[in-house]
Parts: C-alpha cells; structure tokens; sequence
C-alpha cells in the first residue's frame, strides 16, 4: 500500500525556487506600474503647460485687441529673438531657453513673418511651440 505521509512529505528547500519566482514576478508587476504611473504624469504636466501658455494667449490677445494690432500683427523667430510686426513698429523679445521648443525650433517654424492670428489658432489646437510665443510675448522679455 501507498503511504500517503510519505509521498506529500517535503523535503527542506523544495519551495524557495517557486517563491523566488513570486518574487520576482511582484517585482516586475510593480516596476511596470510604476514606469505607467510616472509617465501619465509626465504627460498631465505637459498638458498643464499647455494650458497655462494658453491662458497667456488670452491675455496677448486682449491686450492686442485692445490696441488694434489684433488682426494685422506678424511675429517673426530669428535665432533666440522673437520680432512682432506692428502698424506702430517693431519689438523684438529674447526667447529664454526655458522655452526649450520655440527656443531650439522657432527660426525653423517662425523664420518667414506668420500672422498672430495664425500662430494664436496653432496654440488653441494645442501646437506647443505657438502657445511659447504667447509666453515669451506675455513675458515681456525685450
């Protein structure tokens, strides 16, 4: 007959190999959660720039309403320099480098004179580097 007692003994150690790959398997399950958690943080800060440079837009336009250059003003990026075109003159901000995409890509998307209006419509539909020049125009760098 079969000794039951015998066959379902456990022998010292049998079980750490299966408890080392729990381990490891709740190790992996948290690193994944966490690397998702921290990058929908990443991308909710991102959203909040946005919106916050796009609040500023508001505010540019208000005030260039208020002066008329609304619908006749151009803005130009050459280097780190920011020029608004105006029926009054030219003014010509400093991009600091805090705005890292109008700072490293406005000469390349801005180079050619573009409308306010133009660039206030980019920044709506959420252009990153449109709203930046809301923010270096709200700013007031010169």
């Amino acid at each position: 007959m079969i000794n039951l007692r015998k066959l379902f003994k456990r022998k010292k150690g049998q079980g750490a190999l299966e408890y080392l790959f729990m381990i490891a398997a709740a190790l992996i399950i948290i690193f994944v959660v966490v690397r998702y958690i921290s990058g929908a943080g990443q991308q909710a800060t991102g959203t909040s720039d946005i919106a916050a440079l796009q609040s500023q837009a508001e505010l540019v336009k208000s005030s260039f309403q208020a002066k008329g250059w609304w619908e006749t003003a151009k803005i130009q990026v050459n280097n780190t320099n920011l020029k608004i075109i105006t029926s009054d003159g030219n003014v010509t901000y400093t991009i600091p480098s805090t705005y890292e995409e109008l700072y490293n890509k406005g000469s390349d998307e801005y180079s050619n004179e573009a409308y306010i209006t133009t660039v206030y419509t980019d920044c709506q539909a959420g252009k990153l580097i449109a709203c930046e020049v809301f923010g270096v125009i709200s700013s007031g760098s010169t």
